[in-house]
């Protein structure tokens, strides 16, 4: 009997009784294909946690990215949000660094002037009672907190103000 076309394979009702397959089931071995390839996936993407030279480069890349931080904040004008006339070249390539770091999974959490909450992962230096304020704020950051593939590489450090009327009822 001659072999059936491919087209008609695919359209035959039952194409077992007109192609052979092999013995072992393709579920099985696509499976242990997948369990093969797994560990050598997890290994190129994520970083190997309890490497010492793993952790001593991610601690590198955390300072780096705070001073980068630094610069990109000290050159930016509170008031308006705008980089400050004198350094706007500069403050191109630090917000291309900053682009770069976010392409590279790191996440540089600034969170001046938002609502703090206690179950923030954050080191708080200080409260201090600040007027015009509703509720408790993070005034200051003195450091960011960065995380890369949701694992929390640096605790930010802020100083939270807390409303002059809840601060004059506490003893």
């Amino acid at each position: 009997m001659p072999s059936p076309n491919p087209l008609a394979q695919l359209l035959a009702r039952d194409p077992r009784r007109e192609v052979d397959f092999p013995e072992a089931p393709l579920a099985a071995a696509m499976a242990e294909l997948v369990a093969l390839q797994q560990p050598a996936l997890a290994e190129a993407t994520t970083p190997n946690a309890g490497s010492p030279d793993t952790e001593k480069m991610m601690a590198l890349l955390c300072q780096v990215a705070t001073h980068v931080w630094r610069a990109k904040f000290r050159m930016v004008d509170p008031v308006t949000g705008e980089p400050r006339d004198e350094t706007r070249r500069l403050y191109r390539h630090v917000e291309g660094a900053m682009e770069v770091f976010a392409q590279m999974g790191l996440m540089i959490n600034d969170l001046i002037n938002q609502r703090y909450d206690a179950g923030l992962p954050i080191k708080v230096l200080t409260f201090q009672p600040t007027p015009n304020l509703l509720h408790d704020t993070i005034i200051e950051v003195v450091r960011p907190s960065i995380i890369y593939q949701d694992r929390l590489l640096q605790m930010g450090e802020v100083v939270v103000g807390v409303p002059l009327t809840l601060a004059s009822d506490k003893p």
